[in-house]
């Protein structure tokens, strides 16, 4: 069956895999709706969040742009996370969720916390494929590669990101339909063509697998959203509980756990 780009949701692939996962025993199931994820489930939920986030500001972008998310290309697994075309260019958008990261990029190097990703090869790769797919169903087109880092504690660009000598942009989610709307680089005609060449499901040789209840994945992954956000909540609970017995235990072993809590009840009364 065609697949229709149009009503993808944004990250739907990853609630796709979260769900198998979760289905598979990667998330364990605890009193009150609590979930413990294993590390490997997290790590793709995180991207989820990022996408999601991404989703919610590329509809910033107002009229005369069209945005597909979660978009299959091929006959495997693979997808690019977003695709958005309007006057200010074409873009392929691929999200990275790094919480509390500091990101370093400078040329062709992508640091986070220090450690080397290959990002900028992987979105210049995706969109080169895109104009190629394009190029395929008569469309020719120039697509800028973007990553959009989410959640990170620093993003510090050292010199213009590029890859091959082909240029990447390397953006703060919150800051991402600015950056997209810059420059006007299409005019309506051409923005009109590329969008409906993307919202042909040949252009992307992709087809559905099976019949998707997309309100149905979106319960599943609200209901995993919860349930990761209650065991996070445990979390924070044991810990200030763990902190609070090693706190007292040192003042008692010293002697000043009385007088602790006499200035306590003093302060309060």
């Amino acid at each position: 069956m065609p697949i229709d780009l149009a009503s993808r949701m944004p990250a739907q692939a990853l609630m796709e895999k979260l769900h198998a996962l979760e289905q598979d025993g990667a998330v364990r199931w605890l009193p009150f709706g609590i979930a413990y994820p294993s590390r490997d489930w997290l790590s793709w939920f995180k991207g989820a969040r990022g996408e999601i986030e991404v989703a919610r500001r590329l509809a910033k972008l107002g009229d005369g742009w069209t945005v597909l998310h979660s978009v299959p290309v091929g006959s495997n697994d693979s997808d690019i996370d977003h695709v958005a075309v309007g006057p200010g260019g074409l873009f392929t958008i691929n999200t990275k969720r790094s919480p509390d990261a500091r990101v370093w990029v400078g040329g062709g190097t992508f640091l986070i916390n220090g450690s080397k990703k290959p990002y900028l090869r992987n979105s210049t790769h995706e969109a080169r494929r895109l104009e190629k797919l394009l190029a395929a169903v008569g469309v020719t087109a120039t697509a800028t590669p973007v990553i959009a880092v989410s959640g990170v504690k620093s993003l510090t660009v050292k010199s213009p990101p590029r890859w091959n000598g082909e240029p990447v942009e390397v953006v703060e989610t919150p800051a991402i339909a600015r950056r997209l709307r810059r420059r006007a680089r299409l005019d309506a005609d051409q923005v009109g063509r590329i969008a409906a060449a993307l919202a042909r499901p040949d252009t992307w040789a992709a087809s559905e697998r099976v019949s998707i209840d997309l309100a149905a994945l979106r319960d599943v992954y609200d209901r995993l959203d919860r349930g990761l956000d209650r065991w996070n909540l445990l979390v924070l609970l044991v810990g200030i509980l763990v902190a609070g017995g090693i706190a007292a235990l040192a003042l008692s072993m010293a002697g000043g756990y009385p007088q602790f809590i006499a200035g306590v009840v003093s302060k309060l009364f």
